[in-house]
């Protein structure tokens, strides 16, 4: 399943890049990404945004005006939370919740703040959808450790966010994402090995650069 949405969003991009170089009025962009994921996990007994880990992939743009825009993206993005002193509960030594998902994010954007002399905006604020794919985890030290098995493969996020363009190509930026289902349900737990551990909910800062082509 993951190959098969890597072709596809790979013969998307070529599309839109081939329309980026032979189409005289530019409607689609494409681009790369490269950045850090700060993240937390609610409910996993520790708090702040430790577990540091690398975001990247591609980006396709459709340009609907000159303000306005759609991205679409496909992303390697590591998640999880970590806290060097354990959980205060379990005992189990560092906290280290990993988890790795190939993430599809879906966002409109408004620009802003024109750059007069080379005619584009430097700025622009987004707001949108994310579903990612959780394609491996761990949760050493944790109370949830060896229920893996049971966290949600699927996940869907409600992300915004905001980019400055230092050049016309070259952008550096922030996102706020937080999942609005459950990572692992507490019910399942109960019902399947009789353990009783909280539920898990992630949320996440994601600090990035960028280059359009």
């Amino acid at each position: 399943m993951n190959k098969n949405i890597l072709k596809s969003f790979l013969f998307i991009l070529a599309c839109l890049f081939l329309q980026t170089n032979t189409s005289a009025q530019q409607r689609f962009k494409a681009g790369l990404i490269a950045g850090l994921n700060a993240s937390q996990i609610q409910n996993d007994d520790v708090g702040g945004y430790d577990r540091l880990r690398v975001q990247g992939g591609l980006r396709a743009i459709a340009i609907f005006t000159d303000r306005f825009d759609l991205n679409i993206e496909l992303l390697y993005s590591q998640r999880g939370s970590y806290a060097k002193e354990g959980s205060p509960r379990c005992f189990n030594g560092p906290l280290d919740i990993t988890a790795n998902y190939v993430e599809i994010p879906v966002l409109a954007t408004i620009k802003d703040w024109m750059h007069e002399e080379d005619g584009y905006y430097r700025i622009q604020a987004s707001g949108g959808f994310s579903y990612g794919r959780l394609i491996s985890s761990s949760s050493i030290g944790s109370c949830h450790d060896g229920l893996e098995e049971l966290f949600n493969k699927n996940d869907v996020s409600f992300t915004i966010g905001a980019e400055y363009f230092a050049t016309k190509n070259v952008t550096i930026g922030f996102r706020w994402s937080r999942s609005l289902n459950l990572l692992y349900n507490r019910k399942k737990g109960e019902e399947m090995f009789n353990r009783s551990e909280n539920s898990l909910q992630g949320f996440f800062l994601s600090f990035r650069a960028g280059y359009i082509f």
